[in-house]
């Protein structure tokens, strides 16, 4: 699994005021295509917040089949994570260490919105689930950046795990 460490003020694990453990997922599916979700006026893989006592491959099938509907198996591990040492984590002031566990899934298994659940942020947000083409995920993704239409920080996330993706499997397959 490759890990990229972000550490721009160069905090240790003893200066931060908490965890946050968050996985999320790249499906694929048999076209080519990703499935991405929008909700809290931004573009975001499914994904969510590992829960206590939760590992972070129970994590993501609890949270896809809660923002999705779909059940999945785990059959490999992360293939990436992203480590921030955050001294203003969303502007609280909190210094926190966030990491994020992405996987990648393929199916063709449509979204379920009957056996989704979201939570009160998702509903009041408008949730909802799309896919894109994975060939030109980056374009869409820049654009929507450019136009201001998703957040910047996690379009640069999002964008940095297309590339990696990219190098380290070659596309969607």
């Amino acid at each position: 699994m490759k890990q990229i460490i972000i550490n721009d003020k160069n905090l240790k694990e003893t200066d931060m005021d908490r965890e946050v453990v968050r996985v999320k997922a790249l499906i694929f599916n048999s076209k080519g295509k990703i499935l991405l979700a929008h909700n809290n006026n931004t573009y975001q893989l499914p994904g969510g917040h590992k829960e206590e006592n939760e590992t972070t491959d129970q994590c993501i099938i609890r949270e896809i089949k809660e923002e999705t509907g779909i059940d999945l198996e785990v059959t490999e591990g992360p293939f990436m994570s992203i480590v921030t040492y955050d001294h203003d984590y969303f502007g609280t002031g909190k210094k926190v260490l966030s990491s994020i566990y992405y996987y990648r899934f393929f199916s063709d298994e449509e979204p379920n919105i009957a056996e989704a659940r979201y939570d009160e942020l998702e509903l009041e947000t408008d949730f909802n689930l799309f896919y894109v083409n994975f060939a030109t995920f980056d374009e869409f993704l820049q654009k929507n950046i450019d136009e201001g239409t998703m957040d910047k920080n996690i379009g640069r996330e999002m964008l940095y795990v297309f590339s990696e993706y990219n190098d380290m499997f070659g596309g969607t397959e």
